[in-house]
């Protein structure tokens, strides 16, 4: 008792020294004396003491100007320092423990939000987790941001794929072995296109075997009845440009006998097994059946560690070199598949490096290496842009709490894209003086691919505190941001020229997932391009050859391109109608259409007014002059040099002081990091 009413003593001094000189409004205005406090006397008797509140007085007082510069120096001193300390602050554990709530935000790729993004779709029981990785997840993301209302614009999932019960129904179809000379041209020209990116068998072996199978009438062994028909497969599949059924794929008889044959795992696998079903993970591609490749690659990664294909093995165990070097390459092969669609799809590598104690490929000294294989430098290529390709997955794209900043993890895989470069041999460079051979074009695709999925939520975030509305003074972008954005948006132009040349060239494949998928990447940056600052009207008639491209690989049966194009549709509607509307407008001679309905059977975007709405398309891209400007000069650049060379220590997040002239309302307070 003593203790509460000294506590109400006390807190009663409190609130009387709080009002000493002052009356309360009510004791004011009938002029009366006023005890102080909250509430007063008065007030409390009266019965209305929530209406006792006093005016707040703000005494004015001299000071010098000098002491109050001297404390807005103070201020922004302070404020640069809080800075700097959240850069570089590790993780408490609390943030470890609860990333949804605790994770540093300003560590974190701006297209991740803080929970994972799954989208409900009708007829799946389970929703369809969208990663943000994925060009198809970006696309919607970017499609969001330009119409200012993220839960009007869904995400489209992909449905466009050769379904099992179509496969089941050709299963059983009865297809035989083709003639033999059918059958040695398809597996010449399935391991042909394949090579050398990809070794999924030796060649001369493979050739000699498929001889002996038809000399002996060899035809019912599973196994490599699995294998042939697989090859049989791919190989029809490089070998149409058009099948001329709607909603089929040349080869699809061949795959669907081919992995009726695997539904029972061995318990001892052999290369052959191995073999067939990365084959078969490479054809499922073409089907648009990328969670069934994603799984077939795994399956084929286990059995291959079930037979030590990561190790490497002693010549009194193995004394054939052409076996060891077969065990070697088809090992790369597995991790390329891995590290290439783990990215693609947003998933998580199914092995990591620390596992791998294999060597690389070599060429070996032996009169029938060039029987079985072709240059290794190529895969080696492939393998180390495999190796970045998970560090891009594992870093950008990742909801990891890191003690590094978003732009140092940036800086790590540029640094890391920068030596790949400096490692190629002379004659993987890109020619300028003779035509470059497709798997010199594919390198460099894959090259830039890496850059612009890296560097991508950069732009998007520049565009996310872009203003609306073009102002005659647009502010200037920090270096750091322009040398990465210029990165980017140069990758993009670059994979669209080499795209358009290989398709004038004819050396496109219709039905392969990779020429449909890079075309896509690119064309998504160079609309991101059109409105930031530094934009060119090239960018957006690229964008219209990019369509163009896409849509004729739909019209010839591509299910790949026909996932593609309908997203690549929308996000131009989105560009067209959403909130940069006006910037768009201003583009004076540019159309953002989908290609004519006289030309391509495609539907059309929607109006306002429900109409469909056409537009015409500006003519063919020229391509004259830049065939063969390297991709990786752009990291040569100054801008991007100084970037690269800075302190790790010196990188710090996209600071909010840096970019207060981005013409937004987001930016007080906000960090950039903030989900639109």
């Amino acid at each position: 008792m003593q203790a509460g009413n000294s506590a109400q003593k006390s807190q009663g001094r409190l609130l009387h020294s709080k009002y000493p000189r002052t009356r309360c409004q009510r004791c004011h205005a009938q002029k009366v004396k006023c005890s102080g406090g909250r509430p007063c006397s008065r007030c409390h008797m009266a019965g209305c003491g929530h209406e006792c509140s006093y005016v707040v007085r703000d005494r004015k007082v001299r000071i010098d100007e000098s002491y109050l510069e001297q404390l807005i120096r103070d201020s922004e001193e302070l404020r640069q320092y809080q800075l700097r300390s959240k850069s570089h602050v590790l993780p408490t554990l609390d943030q470890q423990t609860s990333p949804t709530e605790g994770s540093d935000t300003k560590t974190r790729n701006p297209l991740l939000e803080d929970r994972p993004w799954f989208h409900a779709h009708d007829g799946l029981a389970l929703p369809i987790y969208v990663s943000e990785a994925a060009c198809t997840g970006f696309a919607t993301r970017l499609c969001q941001c330009l119409d200012g209302n993220k839960t009007a614009v869904p995400h489209i999932p992909r449905t466009r794929y050769v379904e099992e019960s179509t496969l089941a129904l050709m299963a059983h179809s009865g297809i035989q072995w083709p003639s033999l000379a059918r059958a040695r041209l398809l597996v010449n020209t399935a391991l042909g296109h394949a090579n050398p990116p990809f070794h999924l068998a030796l060649r001369k072996s493979t050739l000699d075997h498929l001889q002996q199978i038809y000399e002996h009438g060899l035809f019912n062994d599973p196994i490599f009845l699995c294998k042939y028909f697989a090859l049989f497969a791919l190989g029809e599949v490089y070998s149409f440009h058009n099948d001329g059924e709607k909603g089929t794929v040349p080869g699809m008889a061949y795959y669907a006998r081919a992995i009726s044959l695997i539904p029972v795992l061995p318990e001892r696998p052999t290369i052959i097994y191995i073999e067939a079903l990365l084959i078969l993970a490479l054809y499922s591609q073409s089907l648009n059946r990328q969670h069934s490749a994603y799984l077939m690659v795994g399956n084929a990664l286990r059995f291959a560690l079930l037979v030590g294909l990561n190790h490497n093995i002693s010549v009194t165990q193995c004394p054939d070199p052409i076996a060891r070097e077969h065990r070697v390459r088809l090992w790369w092969t597995i991790y390329i598949f891995d590290r290439s669609w783990s990215l693609k799809l947003g998933l998580p590598v199914q092995i990591n490096d620390e596992a791998i104690h294999v060597d690389l490929p070599t060429n070996l000294d032996s009169t029938t290496y060039h029987d079985e294989f072709v240059d290794s430098s190529y895969k080696i290529a492939f393998v180390r842009l495999a190796r970045i390709s998970s560090t891009i997955m594992c870093t950008i794209y990742s909801r990891s709490n890191f003690s590094e900043t978003f732009l140092q993890r940036e800086q790590k895989i540029l640094l890391a894209l920068q030596q790949w470069t400096q490692s190629l041999p002379d004659h993987l460079h890109l020619q300028t003086t003779r035509h470059n051979p497709r798997c010199t074009i594919l390198i460099h695709l894959q090259f830039n691919y890496c850059v612009i999925l890296a560097i991508r939520p950069v732009l998007l975030t520049l565009l996310d505190h872009l203003s609306p509305i073009p102002t005659p003074d647009e502010p200037t972008i920090p270096a750091t941001l322009t040398a990465l954005k210029d990165a980017c948006i140069h990758s993009a132009r670059h994979t669209l020229t080499m795209c358009t040349i290989e398709w004038t060239n004819g050396a496109s494949s219709t039905y392969g997932y990779a020429f449909a998928q890079y075309i896509f990447t690119a064309a998504l940056i160079l609309l991101i391009s059109s409105l930031l600052p530094g934009g060119t009207a090239e960018d957006l008639a690229s964008v219209e050859t990019a369509i163009e491209m896409l849509s004729s690989l739909v019209a010839n049966g591509s299910l790949v391109a026909d996932d593609l194009f309908h997203h690549l549709v929308r996000v131009q509607h989105c560009l067209r109608s959403g909130r940069f509307a006006s910037r768009v407008a201003k583009q004076r001679g540019l159309s953002l259409s989908v290609a004519s309905p006289a030309h391509f059977p495609f539907p059309a975007i929607l109006s306002s007014d429900g109409q469909a709405d056409y537009l015409p398309s500006t003519g063919p891209f020229d391509a004259a002059g830049a065939a063969a400007e390297s991709a990786y000069t752009v990291l040569d650049q100054p801008l991007m040099q100084d970037f690269l060379t800075q302190e790790v220590g010196e990188l710090r997040l996209f600071d909010a002081g840096e970019m207060a002239g981005m013409g937004t309302d987001l930016w007080p307070g906000l960090p950039l990091w903030a989900a639109w």
